[in-house]
Order: C-alpha cells, then sequence, then structure tokens
C-alpha cells in the first residue's frame, strides 16, 4: 500500500515539473520577443522621454542626425508649377479630417507603374473650385522615408508602425453622405470616387504599391500629417474623413512590368 503511494505521490511530482516546464516553454519565449518585435511593441519599453514621439511611430535620430536612407526620393517634380508640396498645410486640418473643407482637391492618375517599379510617375489635377484646376507631373517612390522636423529641431521618421496607420487611414476613407461622388467609377474630378483609395486591380502587388505611392503624397501634400496617426483618448484612431484626395486611375499604357 505504501508503495502505491510511494508511485502515486511520485507521478504526481513529475506531472506538475512537467506543467510548470510546459508552462514556461509557452511564456518565456514571449517575454524574450515581444521587446524585439518591430516597429510600435518593440518601442513601448523604452524610456518616457521618447514616449510620445514613439507612441506616434515616430523614430527620433540619434542627436539630431538625419533618418535612415531610404529607397529614392519622396518627391521629385517632372513638370507644371510645383504647387503640390505643402498644398494642404495651410488648411485648418480639424475641418478637414471632420471633411468640412471642399477646396482643394487632387486626383492622382499614375502615368507610369508597376508592382516591381520603385519609383512611380504621378500626374495630379489640383482642383481650386468646380471648374478651376492645373495639372503637374512628379516621381514619388514607394519606400521613401517619411519625415518631419520635430519640436527640438531634430528630424523623425516614422516607423513601420505608423506606416501602416497611415495606410489604413487611407484606405478606410468614404466621402461623407451628402457629399458628391463618382461611386466606384474613378476620373480626374473634379468630385472623388466613393472610396478615394481603394482601387479595384488585379495585379499582384500593384494595389498596395498604389497606396504606398498615394501615403507619400498624402504626405508631401499635408493632406496626412502625424496627427492622424496619433490614437484619442479611448484608444482608438479619430475618423478621417477628407476625400479631398483620391486615385483617379492608372495609364493604360504605364505599366512597366511586362
Amino acid at each position: 500500500m505504501k508503495k502505491n503511494q510511494t508511485w502515486v505521490a511520485a507521478g504526481l511530482a513529475t506531472a506538475l515539473l512537467l506543467t510548470a516546464q510546459g508552462a514556461a516553454a509557452q511564456t518565456h519565449p514571449e517575454q524574450e520577443e515581444v521587446p524585439n518585435k518591430p516597429g510600435f511593441f518593440r518601442q513601448l519599453g523604452t524610456s518616457l522621454k521618447n514616449a510620445g514621439g514613439q507612441m506616434v511611430g515616430v523614430q527620433p535620430g540619434q542627436g539630431g542626425s538625419k533618418p535612415s536612407a531610404s529607397a529614392g526620393a519622396i518627391y521629385a517634380p517632372v513638370s507644371g508649377p510645383g504647387k503640390l508640396p505643402g498644398l494642404f498645410k495651410t488648411d485648418n486640418h480639424q475641418l478637414a479630417q471632420q471633411g468640412r473643407l471642399d477646396w482643394p482637391r487632387v486626383a492622382l492618375t499614375f502615368q507610369e507603374w508597376g508592382a516591381s517599379l520603385p519609383c512611380w510617375t504621378v500626374e495630379a489635377r489640383i482642383w481650386t473650385s468646380p471648374s478651376a484646376s492645373t495639372t503637374e507631373a512628379f516621381r514619388i517612390c514607394a519606400n521613401a522615408a517619411l519625415t518631419e522636423t520635430d519640436d527640438l529641431g531634430d528630424t523623425a521618421e516614422l516607423n513601420t508602425s505608423a506606416l501602416w496607420k497611415g495606410r489604413d487611414t487611407l484606405t478606410g476613407v468614404r466621402v461623407p453622405s451628402g457629399k458628391p461622388d463618382t461611386g466606384a467609377s474613378r476620373s480626374t474630378g473634379p468630385n472623388p470616387p466613393a472610396q478615394p483609395f481603394v482601387v479595384n486591380v488585379s495585379r499582384p502587388g500593384v494595389s498596395d504599391r498604389a497606396v504606398d505611392v498615394a501615403l507619400r503624397v498624402a504626405w508631401v501634400s499635408g493632406f496626412i500629417q502625424t496627427s492622424d496617426l496619433h490614437p484619442g483618448p479611448s484608444g482608438i484612431l479619430t475618423p478621417f474623413k477628407d476625400s479631398r484626395m483620391w486615385i483617379a486611375g492608372f495609364n493604360a499604357g504605364g505599366n512597366r512590368d511586362r
């Protein structure tokens, strides 16, 4: 009887040991991996000194240095008056976020494009009223860094997490009810499609690359800003309702993947 009790006790001890080891094996790697995850989550454990910028996804340069090199320029003019950079900067951005501003508007047509093409040529038709517009062309690289100067005068670069927030913000834009739109059809204006940045494209990679390029255009023009990537008091991003920029389409002869 005592021998049986000894075996039972030994078996129970072994089972508890294995359970404890299994739990440690499940939790320990996770604890080790979290600080090393790229982007937003890796930065949650750093000092409070940089917490404000890093929660938004801004990576300050070391000692005020420039951001890391990226694949190409974020904006290189080709033709036209060059009004796009900073076009929306003077707007009341709070009203713009709420969809309460009508002009200017920008329709983007991709002239040279392709999933494997790092830099695209874009034509922007800028509308300043229902009947007045100008066009200009420029090149933008899909992997170019999004940078700004912070309150200390340092150059800061948006990290991967912030870039995805920006992409999600654009693809989530819908024309507010009561405002004119062209539905599922796309044109160079003056009215946007119902979903300004959601394109119906079957070629693999082209849609994603189009949004990457559009995000750079939105950043250069001031259409989307760092404040749009801040979560609100509830931890949720404020809905972005500005529909004054949209993807108008692709030049049929501009595919460079062939």
